[in-house]
């Protein structure tokens, strides 16, 4: 059976280092990186495409790969309020199994890791301060503050592994 999750935090909360441990751990996963879909567009994308561009191409991209055949299919990426999760979810096909878990470090710690990355938009705080008020619908809540990667990686996979067993 096919699944779908979505790693989802602020900037960086470790979504792309737990997404590639989490890629490894089934053959045939497909990692489908935001911040990789949103360079393609030119700066003036909501102009031209309304809200939610990025969303709504990471779904289609999701849907080709699972009809290919893909297992599991990630996609990893700041997801600030319930219409972004809604924007993926619509080009999905049905009866997809989709999973949410939001990366949830404290803000001190976002701030430590955010200093030397470059950013393409809105900074840790501001993104963190706006999911706050969406946290309820933001699937399941995990710090991310002091696990490794690789421990938040096999604590997804294996809530996965109950919510849709596999063959």
């Amino acid at each position: 059976m096919a699944e779908v999750i979505i790693v989802n935090g602020p900037p960086a909360a470790g979504k792309t280092s737990v997404t590639a441990a989490l890629r490894s751990l089934r053959p045939g996963t497909v990692a489908i990186s935001g911040d990789a879909l949103r360079a393609f567009a030119p700066a003036d994308v909501r102009t031209h495409l309304a809200g939610g561009a990025t969303y709504r191409v990471a779904g289609a991209l999701c849907r080709a790969y699972l009809e290919l055949g893909s297992p599991r299919v990630i996609f990893d990426y700041t997801c600030l309020r319930p219409a972004h999760f809604r924007y993926f979810s619509e080009a999905l096909p049905t009866g997809v199994t989709t999973m949410i878990f939001t990366l949830w470090p404290p803000l001190e710690t976002l701030l430590s890791r955010e200093s030397g990355v470059p950013r393409q938009g809105k900074g840790a705080a501001e993104c963190r301060r706006e999911m706050a008020q969406n946290l309820a619908s933001m699937g399941e809540v995990m710090d991310s503050g002091e696990l490794a990667p690789e421990l938040i990686a096999r604590i997804i996979h294996d809530r996965c592994l109950v919510v849709a067993p596999h063959m």
